[in-house]
């Protein structure tokens, strides 16, 4: 067990949990995404443990932005529900990994299509006033691709989305697309390294607001 794992065991068997903070910033990105990864596998593990290791990630990203690898290593829509209390403080929606993904786009363009993210996240932006998770959806990595285009371009799509799920992604393009008209464009450059399977050019159509003919002629041009 790596000395990360075993210092932030020992503060929270002691009730030390004040000396958190301080201990995370001491620590590599490595060591600081162990950490948080532990909290979330504990409290996968024990549900009885759910709500305190929530709240011990709370306190640990109330001071400190995720660190890289974390951001790229969340990538499932049960592992957003857990830290998205710890990350709409201080900015966590808006961090990035090394391709300038944030969480939303880790998670939408390696979502599993048995249990995929839209809805929770639509939910969030109904129900829960955050401007950064609003500027989340929008925000383009190191391709340009936003959240939404990164699911349609890469993401394994068996199936059309159920139809909640399926409601619930046209909403978040629409909200993308108010707070970012131009980003969109960049999808067709992503679309020409892909197989363009049927759900990802009915997908495609949908966010380009083009006809599925449009769109094959669109990527065929580039």
């Amino acid at each position: 067990m790596d000395l990360s794992i075993q210092l932030l065991n020992a503060r929270i068997s002691k009730q030390q949990l004040n000396e958190l903070d301080n201990d995370f910033k001491q620590l590599t990105p490595a060591q600081q995404t162990l950490q948080l990864n532990h909290l979330y596998e504990s409290a996968q593990r024990l549900s009885i443990k759910y709500d305190f290791m929530q709240n011990i990630a709370i306190r640990i990203l109330t001071n400190n932005m995720p660190p890289t690898p974390f951001v790229n290593q969340l990538i499932s829509v049960d592992a957003l529900s857990f830290f998205t209390p710890a990350l709409r403080i201080n900015k966590g929606f808006l961090a990035q990994d090394i391709q300038g993904n944030n969480v939303l786009h880790n998670v939408f363009k390696h979502t599993d299509s048995k249990k995929l993210p839209f809805n929770y996240v639509r939910s969030l932006m109904l129900f829960e006033s955050n401007d950064d998770l609003l500027k989340a959806l929008a925000q383009t990595n190191k391709q340009g691709l936003t959240p939404v285009a990164c699911y349609i371009a890469y993401a394994h799509k068996q199936n059309t989305p159920v139809k909640h799920e399926f409601s619930a992604l046209l909403a978040l393009m629409e909200i993308e697309q108010k707070q970012n008209p131009n980003a969109k464009q960049r999808l067709a450059n992503a679309l020409k390294e892909v197989n363009l399977s049927e759900t990802t050019l009915l997908l495609s159509a949908a966010y380009l607001q083009r006809s599925t003919a449009q769109v094959v002629h669109l990527v065929k041009a580039l």
